[in-house]
Protein backbone atom coordinates (compact mmCIF):
# COMPACT_ATOMS: atom_id res chain seq x y z
CA UNK A 1 0.00 0.00 0.00
CA UNK A 2 1.32 3.42 -0.96
CA UNK A 3 1.63 5.74 2.02
CA UNK A 4 0.16 9.24 1.65
CA UNK A 5 2.13 12.00 3.37
CA UNK A 6 0.97 15.37 4.68
CA UNK A 7 2.97 18.32 5.96
CA UNK A 8 2.96 18.91 9.67
CA UNK A 9 5.11 20.71 12.20
CA UNK A 10 6.33 20.41 15.74
CA UNK A 11 7.35 23.15 18.18
CA UNK A 12 9.90 22.46 20.90
CA UNK A 13 10.00 24.04 24.37
CA UNK A 14 12.09 26.99 23.08
CA UNK A 15 9.40 27.75 20.50
CA UNK A 16 11.46 26.52 17.54
CA UNK A 17 9.33 25.02 14.80
CA UNK A 18 10.37 22.12 12.58
CA UNK A 19 8.55 20.70 9.59
CA UNK A 20 7.52 17.06 9.60
CA UNK A 21 5.77 14.64 7.32
CA UNK A 22 2.87 12.62 8.68
CA UNK A 23 0.67 9.84 7.39
CA UNK A 24 -2.48 8.23 8.69
CA UNK A 25 -3.44 4.62 8.16
CA UNK A 26 -6.98 3.37 8.73
CA UNK A 27 -7.87 -0.19 9.64
CA UNK A 28 -11.48 -1.22 9.15
CA UNK A 29 -12.57 -4.63 10.42
CA UNK A 30 -15.58 -6.53 9.13
CA UNK A 31 -16.72 -9.34 11.42
CA UNK A 32 -18.40 -11.70 8.99
CA UNK A 33 -20.92 -14.18 10.34
CA UNK A 34 -20.45 -16.75 7.58
CA UNK A 35 -17.83 -17.95 5.14
CA UNK A 36 -20.16 -16.74 2.40
CA UNK A 37 -19.91 -13.18 3.80
CA UNK A 38 -16.12 -13.46 3.77
CA UNK A 39 -16.18 -14.66 0.16
CA UNK A 40 -18.51 -11.80 -0.82
CA UNK A 41 -16.20 -9.22 0.78
CA UNK A 42 -13.14 -10.70 -0.94
CA UNK A 43 -14.95 -10.73 -4.30
CA UNK A 44 -15.98 -7.08 -3.89
CA UNK A 45 -12.50 -5.95 -2.89
CA UNK A 46 -10.81 -7.85 -5.71
CA UNK A 47 -13.25 -6.32 -8.22
CA UNK A 48 -12.69 -2.87 -6.76
CA UNK A 49 -8.91 -3.15 -7.20
CA UNK A 50 -9.47 -3.48 -10.98
CA UNK A 51 -12.08 -0.71 -11.34
CA UNK A 52 -11.78 2.70 -12.95
CA UNK A 53 -14.29 5.34 -11.92
CA UNK A 54 -13.00 8.03 -14.28
CA UNK A 55 -12.73 11.17 -12.06
CA UNK A 56 -13.42 9.39 -8.76
CA UNK A 57 -10.37 7.92 -7.07
CA UNK A 58 -10.12 4.90 -4.81
CA UNK A 59 -7.46 5.09 -2.11
CA UNK A 60 -4.80 2.45 -2.36
CA UNK A 61 -5.76 -0.42 -0.06
CA UNK A 62 -4.89 -3.91 1.01
CA UNK A 63 -6.88 -6.43 2.95
CA UNK A 64 -6.31 -9.51 5.06
CA UNK A 65 -8.58 -12.29 6.23
CA UNK A 66 -8.20 -13.92 9.63
CA UNK A 67 -10.88 -16.49 10.38
CA UNK A 68 -14.08 -14.55 9.57
CA UNK A 69 -12.59 -11.08 10.02
CA UNK A 70 -11.78 -9.09 6.89
CA UNK A 71 -9.48 -6.15 7.65
CA UNK A 72 -9.01 -3.36 5.13
CA UNK A 73 -5.95 -1.15 5.55
CA UNK A 74 -5.97 2.14 3.64
CA UNK A 75 -4.39 5.58 3.90
CA UNK A 76 -6.54 8.28 5.44
CA UNK A 77 -7.45 10.93 2.86
CA UNK A 78 -7.16 14.30 4.57
CA UNK A 79 -9.80 16.56 3.15
CA UNK A 80 -13.41 17.65 3.22
CA UNK A 81 -16.61 15.60 3.11
CA UNK A 82 -18.68 18.04 1.10
CA UNK A 83 -18.31 16.51 -2.38
CA UNK A 84 -21.97 15.45 -2.57
CA UNK A 85 -23.11 19.00 -1.75
CA UNK A 86 -21.01 21.22 -4.03
CA UNK A 87 -22.26 21.05 -7.63
CA UNK A 88 -18.82 20.97 -9.29
CA UNK A 89 -18.04 17.78 -7.34
CA UNK A 90 -21.56 16.37 -6.97
CA UNK A 91 -22.02 16.39 -10.75
CA UNK A 92 -18.87 14.28 -11.13
CA UNK A 93 -20.08 11.78 -8.52
CA UNK A 94 -23.46 11.63 -10.22
CA UNK A 95 -21.94 11.00 -13.66
CA UNK A 96 -19.13 8.63 -12.66
CA UNK A 97 -20.83 6.70 -9.85
CA UNK A 98 -24.63 6.96 -10.09
CA UNK A 99 -24.95 6.93 -13.90
CA UNK A 100 -22.08 4.47 -14.36
CA UNK A 101 -22.68 1.83 -17.04
CA UNK A 102 -21.36 -1.02 -14.89
CA UNK A 103 -23.68 -2.99 -12.59
CA UNK A 104 -21.01 -2.53 -9.90
CA UNK A 105 -20.73 0.86 -8.24
CA UNK A 106 -20.97 2.64 -4.91
CA UNK A 107 -24.42 2.78 -3.35
CA UNK A 108 -24.09 4.96 -0.23
CA UNK A 109 -23.97 8.69 -0.98
CA UNK A 110 -23.38 10.01 2.53
CA UNK A 111 -21.03 13.02 2.48
CA UNK A 112 -18.47 11.19 4.61
CA UNK A 113 -18.08 8.57 1.85
CA UNK A 114 -16.68 11.04 -0.71
CA UNK A 115 -13.71 13.14 0.36
CA UNK A 116 -12.19 16.04 -1.54
CA UNK A 117 -8.44 15.80 -0.97
CA UNK A 118 -7.34 19.16 0.44
CA UNK A 119 -4.15 19.30 -1.66
CA UNK A 120 -5.24 17.93 -5.04
CA UNK A 121 -9.03 18.51 -4.98
CA UNK A 122 -9.46 14.95 -6.25
CA UNK A 123 -12.61 13.15 -5.12
CA UNK A 124 -11.98 9.90 -3.25
CA UNK A 125 -14.62 7.25 -2.58
CA UNK A 126 -13.55 6.08 0.87
CA UNK A 127 -16.31 3.71 1.99
CA UNK A 128 -14.99 0.67 0.14
CA UNK A 129 -17.65 -1.59 1.63
CA UNK A 130 -20.41 0.38 -0.13
CA UNK A 131 -19.04 -0.75 -3.51
CA UNK A 132 -21.69 -3.24 -4.50
CA UNK A 133 -23.66 -4.97 -7.23
CA UNK A 134 -26.28 -2.31 -7.94
CA UNK A 135 -27.62 -2.87 -11.48
CA UNK A 136 -30.89 -0.94 -11.17
CA UNK A 137 -30.10 2.60 -12.32
CA UNK A 138 -33.54 3.87 -11.29
CA UNK A 139 -32.87 2.77 -7.71
CA UNK A 140 -29.44 4.44 -7.87
CA UNK A 141 -31.02 7.71 -9.04
CA UNK A 142 -33.68 7.51 -6.34
CA UNK A 143 -31.06 6.84 -3.65
CA UNK A 144 -28.95 9.74 -4.98
CA UNK A 145 -31.87 12.19 -4.90
CA UNK A 146 -32.95 11.10 -1.42
CA UNK A 147 -29.39 11.33 -0.13
CA UNK A 148 -28.94 14.82 -1.61
CA UNK A 149 -32.03 16.03 0.27
CA UNK A 150 -30.93 14.49 3.56
CA UNK A 151 -27.32 15.70 3.18
CA UNK A 152 -28.42 19.25 2.40
CA UNK A 153 -30.77 19.28 5.39
CA UNK A 154 -27.98 18.08 7.70
CA UNK A 155 -25.51 20.69 6.48
CA UNK A 156 -28.04 23.53 6.55
CA UNK A 157 -28.85 22.68 10.15
CA UNK A 158 -25.15 22.38 11.00
CA UNK A 159 -24.58 25.89 9.61
CA UNK A 160 -27.25 27.07 12.05
CA UNK A 161 -25.56 25.25 14.94
CA UNK A 162 -28.19 22.49 15.05
CA UNK A 163 -27.65 18.77 14.98
CA UNK A 164 -29.95 16.31 13.22
CA UNK A 165 -29.40 12.63 12.58
CA UNK A 166 -29.01 11.15 9.13
CA UNK A 167 -32.03 8.88 8.82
Amino acid sequence: MKEVFYHSSIINVEGKSSLLKSSYILHKNFYCRTDENVDTMIDKLERLKKENFNRIYIPDFEYTVNDKIVTIKTPFIKGFNVATLIPQFANIIHEDIVQRDSDWTFNDFAPSNFIIDEDTEKIFAVDLQSYDYTPNKLKRESAWEMSKKINLKIFKNAALGKWIRRT
